[in-house]
């Protein structure tokens, strides 16, 4: 899963990536993106990792695309700026708390540079249709329903709405889906404001999965040792950092779950879309696990942690065995059986 940073130059955008990744953003990469990794915080894996006492630990992770600013009063430029994250799956929209401005209009501006681009990209496919459709091809009849569906999501960007808000059947949302649109994608806010004067109503404001933290605080604080943080942190009167709340406002916007493998070599957690099945959760471990499936043997986590112990777990018989339909929950510790 990959979540594209965007807002306007100037927003903080690129010390945010730095921030949730711990990579210096790179001045070669500033017009064509950077490619950065954030850990997932769980604490479920410290629980399991004391029951299996593992050599390795790994923990889920998010991929953040840090994209090139945006400028205000350049759409069509922006436009070009905004493709690098059409084949992303969710978006960052960061706002700059910091100036005098509203926030709410900044956000409307975005949103603006976002419908703005998606037009841009179904107006070229509505030509090509239309061009196309006036010739005898074996195709055209498919070629004609998807020029009204795309004439369709046209009129609703010229209205102001977004893609997201159609009423789409599933067969609409497959050729749509290749557009890459961003009102299509899922998103959060973050507003980068002063530590502690964000209010719960602006955020409100800002829509659902919005957040506010103090971007460059946060990055001067995590360069700090543990316990000068937390000293800096009381001083402050700063109960908590949002950087960890960021990334899982990203992964929960996706729709991803966690599952995890345990074991004495590794335990480790992993992504997976919500509503997979136990099949296609081990094509996430490995191809083969998916090819040879047999049986998943699953155990919820808090059922885990509620025995306490390894032995406690095979005495309550926790683990149950689940065919390959089985729709996979957020904390199922799952071992695969795989005839390969």
């Amino acid at each position: 899963m990959q979540v594209g940073i965007v807002g306007f130059s100037g927003s903080g955008k690129s010390t945010l990536f730095e921030l949730l990744t711990s990579a210096r953003p790179d001045p070669a990469r500033a017009h064509s993106g950077q490619v950065g990794v954030a850990v997932l915080s769980d604490r479920r894996l410290d629980d399991l990792a004391a029951l299996h006492n593992p050599k390795k630990i790994t923990p889920a992770t998010v991929e953040f695309l840090d994209t090139p600013g945006l400028l205000k009063g350049a759409q069509a430029e922006n436009a070009q700026r905004l493709a690098l994250i059409r084949e992303g799956d969710a978006l960052l929209i960061v706002l700059n708390g910091f100036s005098p401005g509203d926030a709410e209009a900044e956000l409307r501006q975005f949103d603006d540079e976002l419908l703005f681009a998606d037009m841009m990209v179904l107006t070229n496919r509505a030509q090509r249709l239309e061009a196309s459709t006036k010739k005898p091809r074996p195709d055209r009849e498919q070629q004609l329903k998807e020029l009204e569906l795309v004439k369709r999501a046209l009129t609703a960007l010229e209205e102001g709405k977004t893609v997201a808000s159609l009423e789409l059947t599933a067969d609409e949302k497959k050729p749509m889906r290749s557009f890459g649109l961003l009102t299509d994608k899922p998103r959060v806010v973050l507003l980068n404001a002063p530590q502690g004067e964000a209010r719960d109503v602006s955020l409100a404001r800002l829509g659902p999965g919005s957040a506010a933290i103090d971007v460059k605080l946060e990055l001067e604080l995590a360069a700090l040792e543990p316990e000068e943080r937390a000293a800096f942190m009381a001083e402050m009167e700063i109960t908590d950092l949002g950087r960890d709340r960021v990334i899982r406002l990203a992964y929960d916007a996706v729709g991803m779950i966690t599952f995890f493998t345990a074991g004495e070599p590794e335990v480790r957690g992993w992504n997976l879309e919500r509503g997979s099945t136990a099949v296609e959760a081990a094509g996430k471990i490995h191809t083969d696990l998916a090819k040879g499936f047999v049986r998943a043997e699953v155990a919820a986590f808090d059922e885990i942690k509620a025995a306490g112990t390894l032995k406690e777990v095979k005495a309550r018989k926790l683990q149950r065995l689940e065919g390959k339909e089985y729709i996979v929950k957020d904390g199922d510790v799952v071992y695969f059986r795989s005839a390969l």
